[in-house]
């Protein structure tokens, strides 16, 4: 077994050589909890894009598609599709905007009640693929994700 830097810590076989590497064992983790997230969001037909771009809209209703496309870093021509299929799944409306020119988006009822399905579900998705790690450590591990997400990109 290879020897982590930590004392009394070591790495399993798996995660030798290469493949020891923080950004690869931080895509690998990103990659398991995406496959829960997909295992466990599509009962609710709801992706973790159209999750992302309904938690933004329900937790300020008005604003346009490219606030929305900006806030999230998705590129315009993704949103409106994006937009157009929770449309056309009845979760979200658009609506003329403070201007003729902007839409505005708005949730609907049933999209409020598949976002707080979707946050249950994601809730459950965390506490199982942190579940190794104890509360202390959860939060050590959050706190470095968000300094590190901050630093790196600025949001």
């Amino acid at each position: 077994m290879a020897v982590n830097e930590e004392p009394g810590v070591t790495d399993p076989p798996a995660v030798e050589g290469l493949q020891r590497g923080h950004g690869f064992l931080l895509c690998r983790a990103a990659q398991t909890v995406m496959g829960f997230v997909e295992r466990d969001l599509s009962p609710l037909q709801v992706t973790m894009r159209q999750f992302d771009v309904l938690d933004v809209v329900a937790a300020e209703p008005g604003l346009s598609q490219r606030a929305v496309g900006e806030r999230l870093r998705i590129h315009r021509m993704t949103i409106v599709s994006l937009v157009d299929k929770m449309e056309g799944a009845c979760l979200m409306e658009r609506r003329r905007g403070p201007d003729r020119r902007t839409v505005a988006l708005h949730p609907t009822e049933r999209g409020l009640l598949r976002l707080r399905e979707a946050q249950e579900v994601l809730a459950g998705v965390h506490r199982e693929f942190l579940h190794p790690l104890s509360a202390e450590e959860r939060e050590a591990l959050r706190t470095l994700l968000v300094r590190l997400v901050v630093c790196r990109t600025g949001l």
